[in-house]
């Protein structure tokens, strides 16, 4: 985790597809499960700026995506996911 204030757990993820995932559907739960946060916030790159990125950055839109049609567990918890550009 990037940094937790007041039971919200950060994470700022330029980096490969599965780190991204892994913060929001197992970093993020542990943590909850832990006592340390209530909900997060992802912060990702949007496509036209992971484009400028080295290869296999993923992106706001997809990961968006992925999520929405990977439906809802019953260990979830509520996440903000925020697409940048530069």
């Amino acid at each position: 985790m990037d940094f937790v204030k007041r039971k919200l757990g950060v994470e700022v993820q330029f980096g490969k597809y599965a780190f991204m995932v892994y913060n929001v559907c197992a970093k993020m739960t542990i943590f909850h499960k832990l006592g340390h946060i209530n909900a997060g916030i992802e912060i990702v790159p949007i496509k036209r700026f992971a484009d400028h990125m080295s290869t296999g950055v993923s992106y706001f839109e997809q990961f968006v995506w992925d999520l929405q049609h990977r439906g809802v567990s019953n260990i979830d918890i509520p996440v903000l996911i925020i697409g940048i550009d530069a």
